[in-house]
């Protein structure tokens, strides 16, 4: 696939990224020439320095010859010229960063097909959903919902004062309708595990399982109590203002939200949006400032100021005042592994969430959902198994699924399997798989239809949001 991104800043550069690792073929366009430079030196795809907007510049990229354009600049105007322009070249799949929610809700005056935007995307509307998540199930790590609900899968750490440890998964007695789908390593190695895998001390468990998995599975976690839980979100920006909303407008709803934000008008803004936050004017840095506001009984902080630097500080600052969980926005992925090393539960990457929600698009088969899990150690993919697929109407273990790729479930009609090696997959069955990046190829292999590829704009309807 033939593949545009205009937009070469961090979102840009995780999206080219991880498509030219699936033999994409694609070009980017950015009209700063530092930011070109680097693009062109540090990945393997073609750059074109110029503006976006541009038609000659399109045309210079082969617009007359692409499947999709992704506008990922940090405006808005011209991520939507981009795609209008796109859409007179016929380019079929248009994917566009809006952020102001006045050119795609119901105020707006023009359409989507006006607009010529097919996909909308806001990384930090996608970000925002995956803290609350973390926020509303806080003894656990990651949470991602397949089947349209109906299958969940979590992530926690193995306690080593508990029995899960030094031994094997098939001596662990895990309920039925849970399985160990992924472990990784305290080094930060992925493994598909078998049943004669041993779990060590601080190894990442992904269990994947039915909704109700938790109720199961108690015992796996620490002990809840019946505490509100208080929540410091340290910037009230895009991320920590959208994250208060949401917060504000759970089910669950017996949650104390603070807000400190360092700018004065970003406060009185934030102020006279929300109604049940406490906004507060300060340093995240300033320790006199934590001492006073008594940060040590927070339950959870999360770092969203849009600086890694002050994020970094801010949360080892937390975790010295004895804050239980932090949550941290990092926008460098080279600090992916000093995060991990200071302790920091949870890494939160806009780019890399807004690049898993794109890269479905590409992907062949009918997929429906797609994630990555440790910026980008594993895939998850969920679709459905086409008629005439390899894999289809075989049994598992007869179907030349290699090492490294493993199909955590099976939705067949009204009923969820936790498959055996001797269960079948049938056309039209919903397939949730773990793999390895490096065996997308094989996924693609086995679970493509013969006819021609799945087009991306059959999975969604025009003016889809990716947030």
């Amino acid at each position: 696939m033939h593949i545009i991104i205009v937009g070469g800043g961090g979102v840009g550069y995780a999206l080219a990224k991880l498509l030219s690792g699936e033999n994409q073929d694609v070009v980017i366009i950015e009209q700063d020439p530092d930011k070109a430079k680097r693009l062109n030196e540090e990945l393997d795809v073609m750059v074109n320095c110029s503006n976006g907007a541009s038609a000659k510049s399109l045309e210079e990229a082969g617009i007359r010859n692409a499947e999709m354009l992704i506008a990922v600049t940090e405006v808005d105007e011209v991520n939507i010229i981009s795609c209008m322009l796109a859409k007179k070249y016929d380019v079929e799949i248009t994917v566009a960063r809006v952020r102001n929610p006045e050119y795609y809700e119901g105020a707006s005056v023009l359409t989507n097909e006006q607009l010529g935007i097919d996909i909308f995307i806001n990384p930090e509307r996608v970000a925002s959903y995956e803290i609350a998540k973390l926020i509303r199930d806080p003894d656990i790590r990651e949470t991602e919902y397949f089947a349209k609900g109906r299958i969940k899968m979590i992530s926690l750490i193995a306690d080593e004062k508990t029995k899960l440890v030094n031994q094997p998964l098939h001596k662990v007695p895990f309920p039925k309708n849970t399985m160990v789908a992924a472990i990784e390593r305290a080094n930060g190695d992925f493994i598909i595990p078998g049943g004669d895998d041993v779990i060590l001390p601080n190894n990442k468990l992904f269990l994947l399982g039915q909704r109700g998995m938790l109720t199961d599975i108690g015992w796996l976690l620490q002990k809840k109590n019946n505490k509100t839980p208080n929540v410091v979100i340290l910037g009230g920006g895009r991320i920590g203002f959208q994250l208060a909303e949401m917060l504000e407008s759970s089910k669950k709803n017996n949650i104390n939200i603070k807000i400190i934000e360092k700018n004065t008008e970003c406060c009185q803004n934030i102020a006279s949006k929300l109604t049940r936050t406490l906004i507060l004017q300060g340093d995240a840095t300033d320790l006199s400032f934590l001492r006073q506001e008594e940060i040590q009984n927070a339950d959870i902080l999360v770092a969203v100021t849009g600086d890694d630097r002050t994020n970094i500080l801010a949360s080892v600052l937390a975790k010295h005042f004895g804050v239980k969980k932090t949550i941290c926005e990092v926008i460098n992925q080279d600090y992916y592994t000093l995060f991990e090393n200071l302790g920091i539960e949870h890494i939160i990457s806009p780019r890399i969430l807004t690049a898993a929600q794109i890269l479905r698009l590409v992907r062949k088969g009918e997929v429906s959902s797609f994630s990555l899990l440790e910026d980008g150690k594993m895939e998850i993919i969920e679709l459905t198994v086409p008629q005439g697929a390899r894999v289809a109407n075989k049994k598992l273990q007869n179907a030349g699924i290699p090492s490294g790729i493993l199909i955590g479930a099976i939705l067949r009609d009204d009923e969820i399997i936790l498959p055996r090696g001797s269960d079948y997959l049938l056309p039209e069955d919903r397939v949730i798989i773990f793999s390895s990046p490096k065996l997308n190829h094989q996924v693609d292999r086995l679970f493509s239809s013969p006819k021609d590829n799945v087009k991306a704009k059959k999975l969604f309807s025009h003016g889809d949001h990716l947030f």
